[in-house]
């Protein structure tokens, strides 16, 4: 049986529905308006006289997160982008071996908000620096990490449920991470540009010039560079195809100018790894046995320090050819073109950097068309 009762608290009017059928759990719900109460009855109750809800539940029983985890790697991650594929890696391999024998019908949101509070107290353990006698304590779990792992949960018992495994999902309970501020800014300035070109060109690694030059050429991300084949690029026709995306949408950038001839010399560099016999692919930044693409952490580290560089990152030369793009007169869409945004709000933040371009125009028409 069903019934439904008003409560009457600090927050207003709560009508609490509770459904009591033999051999099932006491299913309870809260609601603001009686209305939404009841068509919540009628629809549990139905679904469990058609069979559909003890279905869930017997299956909620028998599955466990880690045969969701499975299912997931089989079916749904070899569809994403590989960088994407990499970055869920960590997500997947925690979840794992925190809740990976859990069954679904015990994965509840006091248990997850635990998980997710002792995951937040331990911090950071990557960054502990270790002296002479002790260990630095390691930095608080940023919120962009906090809210990657609540949110690749959700992700994964979404599935479970749509594949009819379990019934709501319990992480919807648990409070999101929200009004994160990512929009990072941080590009170099002709001056740090000069030393960091500089320092590249003295590096013992030939290939970090040319690498840094594409990066900063075409705004593209370390691992779109990283997987570029000798055969994606062509420079009789100047341009360049990366495959495997962040979007894993394919994207056809220009290599023109100071670019072309750089990839000329780099082309032949690479070249000298391979020989006839090779079979796969041929990098266009081979490693020494040409197998799999260079290391460049190492000597980009060594290259930063020489110049001088703070809190500069590789990915930072991204968001310094979109700055540069922004500085000459590229609109927002035509930035958003070469970056490879789908939207336009990823590129707002160097909008500002375009204001005197706009003013420009704005001034041009003017004088133009009020003589």
């Amino acid at each position: 049986m069903a019934t439904i009762d008003k409560m009457v608290g600090k927050e207003g009017v709560i009508y609490k529905a509770r459904i009591r059928i033999s051999g099932y759990p006491t299913q309870i719900k809260h609601f603001k308006k009686i209305t939404e109460a009841k068509a919540w009855v009628l629809q549990v109750e139905t679904s469990i006289h058609k069979g559909e809800f003890v279905s869930v539940l017997k299956t909620a029983k028998t599955k466990t997160l880690g045969d969701v985890i499975q299912r997931y790697k089989s079916d749904i991650l070899p569809h994403k982008a590989l960088s994407t594929q990499r970055v869920e890696q960590s997500y997947i391999k925690y979840w794992d071996s925190q809740f990976g024998n859990y069954a679904l019908t015990y994965l509840t949101p006091e248990l997850i908000e635990k998980k997710l509070k002792e995951l937040r107290e331990k911090g950071d353990t990557r960054s502990k620096i270790k002296d002479a006698e002790k260990t630095a304590p390691p930095k608080p779990m940023a919120k962009q990490t906090m809210k990657h792992y609540r949110d690749h949960l959700e992700k994964f018992l979404n599935h479970a449920h749509q594949w009819g495994w379990m019934g709501a999902n319990p992480v919807n309970k648990v409070q999101r991470v929200i009004k994160l501020n990512n929009a990072r800014v941080r590009y170099l300035s002709d001056k740090e540009r000069e030393k960091l070109l500089k320092a590249c060109q003295q590096s013992l690694n030939p290939q970090l010039y040319p690498m840094v030059i594409f990066a900063l050429s075409t705004g593209a991300r370390l691992g779109e560079i990283m997987n570029l084949g000798l055969d994606d690029v062509d420079l009789k026709k100047q341009k360049a195809i990366l495959r495997e995306t962040k979007n894993g949408e394919t994207r056809v950038i220009p290599i023109v100018g100071h670019l072309n001839k750089i990839l000329n010399q780099q082309i032949t560099y690479a070249l000298s790894h391979y020989n006839d016999n090779h079979v796969g692919k041929m990098f266009l930044f081979p490693r020494s046995d040409g197998l799999a693409a260079m290391d460049m952490r190492s000597s980009w580290r060594t290259a930063r320090k020489t110049a001088g560089l703070h809190d500069f990152r590789f990915h930072d030369l991204r968001h310094s050819a979109a700055s540069y793009l922004a500085m000459n007169g590229a609109t927002l869409l035509e930035i958003a073109a070469v970056l490879g945004h789908k939207t336009l709000d990823m590129v707002k933040r160097y909008s500002h950097l375009s204001e005197s371009h706009t003013a420009g125009i704005v001034s041009k028409m003017n004088n133009k068309i009020f003589k």
